[in-house]
């Protein structure tokens, strides 16, 4: 059974972007349906900022994005034809209320994610847009200028398709190359993938017993002798790895690298000078102390364990006090790696930025085909500046799309 009409618009996947899109394009009264093959609306939304939706971020630059198919300056530029205090305008004319948090941070001022999704679930059943959950679009094709989509349940034909289908990061809350597959077939190009906001995994089994500690520390990602990445933020010990905000911040960097190292200044807040004074002093004032026991009045004593006995660290001379305060400014994690899909918040890699128009990010091969948010060659770094990069996108979409419709005279 097929459905057909001369100007029908199908979005394909109900997160963040898709969402937002169908919403504003609602006031153009125009058949409309919102697909997605999960049972309910936002999913990922939903769990964004541990559920607290960290929703935007007032300070939107450019470098707090990735990308090798978008140029600094077209990030930037789309980012400031929809920023933050249009967001927050948009926002409040919905009835959705927002209030900034530490580092420019926008949270909805009921602090809940599920706030936010009941209110965009309102705007689709005021204007009843069609919403077909738990229905995947299976194939995608182009033909006499529409789109034949086939799902798992039927067949249809759109004048105008928008895909919004998310990334392969967090498979568990609804994630997948579904939507890259489709734009695959159709002959656009796709580039290499990768999880990003995730954790990292070690092949050292003496780090991994430090499992469950939890120190803030200077982080810095070099490849050789290169730094990618530097951060004073918290790092989470694991059982297979390292976690933690300063280690998801840093992943987003980790696919630049040849040959990646992590190095990690354990004691940030003593100068070289101050640690050899103080450790000279102690001991000279508690000679039986062990090299354990003294490292233990300055880091974990598990991590002063660690030090002492698999690194050999010991503090008796000047000659082997400098060596420790050297390996406690200069702590070697080696060959970093991704743990998975699974446990990242995001994905970088997708469409290249090259496939559309950096302004109305309609397809360059496919007239009336959009392409929006995640699955995109655009991945930003925590803080709410990849659901900015969704929102931006959708309305820029929005636009195109209601200038293309009123110049038909619809």
């Amino acid at each position: 059974m097929g459905v057909s009409n001369n100007f029908k618009i199908a979005i394909i996947g109900a997160g963040a972007s898709g969402i937002f899109c169908a919403t504003l394009l609602a006031s153009l009264k125009i058949p409309l349906i919102l697909f997605d093959k999960n049972k309910t609306l936002g999913k990922k939304l939903l769990a964004t900022g541990n559920g607290h939706c960290n929703i935007h971020n007032k300070n939107l630059k450019h470098s707090y994005y990735q990308s090798t198919s978008f140029t600094p300056q077209e990030i930037q530029t789309i980012l400031n034809n929809f920023d933050y205090f249009a967001f927050e305008k948009h926002c409040k004319k919905i009835g959705l209320f927002l209030e900034c948090k530490d580092n420019g941070k926008i949270y909805p001022a009921s602090s809940s994610a599920k706030s936010v999704i009941n209110i965009f679930e309102s705007l689709l059943k005021e204007s009843h847009i069609s919403l077909k959950l738990q229905e995947e679009i299976l194939s995608l094709s182009y033909k006499e200028e529409s789109f034949c989509l086939q799902s798992t349940q039927n067949s249809y034909t759109f004048s105008h398709v928008i895909l919004a289908c998310g990334s392969e990061a967090s498979p568990k809350l609804g994630g997948s190359d579904k939507g890259l597959l489709l734009a695959h077939k159709l002959g656009l190009e796709i580039l290499p993938t990768y999880p990003s906001l995730v954790p990292l995994k070690l092949n050292s089994t003496a780090i991994n017993n430090l499992s469950g500690i939890k120190i803030k520390a200077n982080i810095t990602l070099k490849d050789d002798d290169a730094t990618l990445f530097k951060t004073y933020d918290d790092i989470l010990f694991t059982n297979y790895g390292v976690s933690g905000f300063g280690i998801l911040d840093l992943s987003s960097y980790l696919h630049q690298a040849k040959n990646p190292k992590i190095i990690l200044d354990l004691l940030p807040n003593f100068s070289s000078q101050q640690l050899e004074k103080s450790l000279i002093y102690l001991i000279k004032s508690y000679p039986n102390r062990s090299t354990k026991e003294i490292l233990s009045g300055f880091i974990h004593p598990k991590l002063a364990q660690l030090l002492s006995e698999n690194l050999k660290l010991k503090i008796t001379n000047t000659k082997t006090i400098k060596h420790t305060i050297y390996t406690l400014k200069n702590l070697l994690l080696d060959s970093p790696s991704y743990y998975g899909f699974e446990s990242a918040e995001v994905s970088g890699g997708g469409v290249s930025g090259n496939e559309i128009s950096k302004q109305t990010f309609e397809s360059k091969k496919f007239k009336n085909l959009y392409l929006i948010g995640e699955m995109l060659d655009i991945v930003g770094n925590r803080g709410g500046y990849n659901l900015a990069f969704a929102w931006a996108s959708a309305w820029a979409c929005t636009k195109a799309i209601s200038t293309h419709l009123a110049q038909r005279g619809l």
